[in-house]
């Protein structure tokens, strides 16, 4: 990255992908300016522009609204990676990382993953990849029983307040389905 778009590339797509993450559950649109890059990155406000043309190029991102001073950019879901997936768990698991069977947040595109899949995903992104028998029993049941959609709001809901308890998404979901 830093060789084709700029030493600073990877400086700022860091920083694009951590406030990607702190706003949205799963890969998603994010606000920005080049300001809050600048302050943030080190990175003079004048290289900004430059750097992202040079991430879009290359497929790292995507923006929208590029002429407002509050852009909105996405990350590549998936990532132009030149590795595969075993290579880059075998580089991992030789640096020491115990990293277990998880789901990476942009290295894959999520469209062929069952309901299923999809709600282990969404465990992972707000809880980490840590399950037992019964989180696994919890989630299939969930994937089994409930809508996408209303499953996805379940889960966006308790990341945006916080929340830490999958029995807060199963009461939540079960309260949703009541009738009025």
């Amino acid at each position: 990255m830093s060789e084709e778009v700029g030493s600073n590339a990877w400086l700022l797509f860091r920083k694009l992908v951590e406030m990607e993450c702190g706003a949205n559950l799963t890969p998603d649109w994010f606000p920005f300016t080049f300001d809050i890059l600048a302050r943030w990155t080190g990175i003079p406000a004048s290289e900004i522009e430059p750097l992202l043309q040079g991430l879009e190029a290359g497929g790292w991102i995507e923006r929208a609204d590029a002429e407002c001073e509050t852009q909105r950019a996405r990350i590549a879901s998936p990532l132009p990676v030149p590795l595969e997936e075993e290579e880059i768990r075998s580089r991992l698991e030789e640096n020491g990382t115990r990293i277990g069977r998880c789901i990476w947040r942009y290295y894959q595109a999520l469209d062929g993953l069952s309901q299923v899949e999809r709600v282990v995903f969404l465990y992972q992104m707000l809880f980490g990849a840590r399950f037992t028998p019964r989180i696994v029993e919890d989630l299939e049941w969930i994937a089994n029983t409930f809508d996408m959609s209303v499953i996805y709001d379940a889960f966006q809901e308790a990341y945006a307040k916080k929340v830490k308890s999958l029995a807060w998404i199963k009461t939540h979901l079960h309260l949703e389905s009541e009738p009025e």
